[in-house]
């Protein structure tokens, strides 16, 4: 499956356009792949304006609406993402992260990106050139130039790549956080997990949206926006922990089971070959007397 995650207000908001985007996916999907896809919304308390809730009841695929106060608006949208995200439907493999003033153009986008078979990708019209950033990402000019690379498009991004992130990176513009994981991953292992597809949506509204800047003040000092940030370079630590747990998961796999025989073997071989094998009797001798121990414990 495939589910589309968002923020939608209309209050205050003359860019947003939700019953078209709606209307869209009916045009450019088949009854088929009208199983395969579901649209996850959260509104604001204080949207007056938003679409009622027995307005979705019409369309011939799932759509689940979440409701709750604003907070920080913009700022605050990742919080959201990881909510709807944990609350997907479990067959979904893959992501869309949009926002209400997009719309769908090309029948056949749904089966299209159910064909990829990566466990690990970003499915995007363009690939940002994330190689130019390798030793100088954390750069102030750096960050500046890669930070807005994305370019204005909408990432699909893999079901496994989040789960394995455990979030969308403690800020609020997905794209941002895609560009800073893909250029350390890059950086790091030399592993880029992008992936082109023709496009397949457009955004409406205004060219210029204020709300998009980053310039209102916020708590969140890991906000990376086109202008501004992270402030707190911790940021870019996380992030490589982010990107070191998706090389160990693409390199041994995201197999939650228990290890067979053979694979318990080949630990056991790694560990030995890891060290002198002088030193494996000492090796042997300490993990014994910790196992002795933690049965008198």
């Amino acid at each position: 499956m495939l589910s589309v995650l968002f923020c939608s207000r209309a209050k205050d908001n003359p860019d947003s356009g939700l019953e078209r985007l709606l209307d869209s996916t009916v045009a450019c999907t088949t009854p088929e792949e009208q199983k395969q896809i579901e649209f996850l919304i959260k509104f604001d308390t204080d949207d007056d304006q938003r679409l009622p809730d027995g307005f979705f009841a019409k369309y011939p695929f799932a759509v689940r609406t979440f409701t709750w106060a604003r907070g920080e608006g913009r700022h605050a949208l990742h919080h959201a993402q990881e909510y709807m995200f944990a609350n997907r439907d479990r067959r979904s493999r893959f992501c869309l992260m949009t926002a209400d003033d997009f719309y769908f153009t090309r029948p056949g986008f749904v089966s299209d990106i159910l064909a990829v078979k990566d466990e690990f990708c970003i499915l995007c019209p363009k690939r940002p050139l994330i190689e130019c950033y390798a030793g100088i990402y954390e750069q102030e000019a750096a960050v500046r130039d890669w930070v807005v690379s994305f370019g204005p498009w909408s990432p699909v991004v893999s079901g496994r790549l989040i789960e394995v992130c455990q979030n969308f990176g403690w800020q609020a513009n997905v794209d941002s956080w895609l560009m800073g994981l893909s250029v350390v991953l890059y950086d790091l292992y030399g592993i880029v997990i992008w992936k082109e597809h023709e496009p397949f949506y457009a955004r409406g509204g205004a060219g210029d949206r204020p709300a998009s800047c980053g310039l209102a003040p916020t708590y969140n000092n890991m906000e990376l926006t086109n202008n501004v940030g992270p402030v707190n370079k911790y940021w870019f630590e996380l992030v490589r922990r982010q990107a070191r747990n998706v090389f160990l998961n693409m390199t041994h796999g995201t197999d939650l089971g228990r290890r067979t025989l053979g694979e318990k073997i080949g630990v056991a071989w790694h560990k030995v070959r890891a060290k002198p094998v002088r030193q494996l009797p000492g090796r042997l001798f300490r993990r014994l007397r910790r196992n002795i121990a933690s049965v008198f414990a």
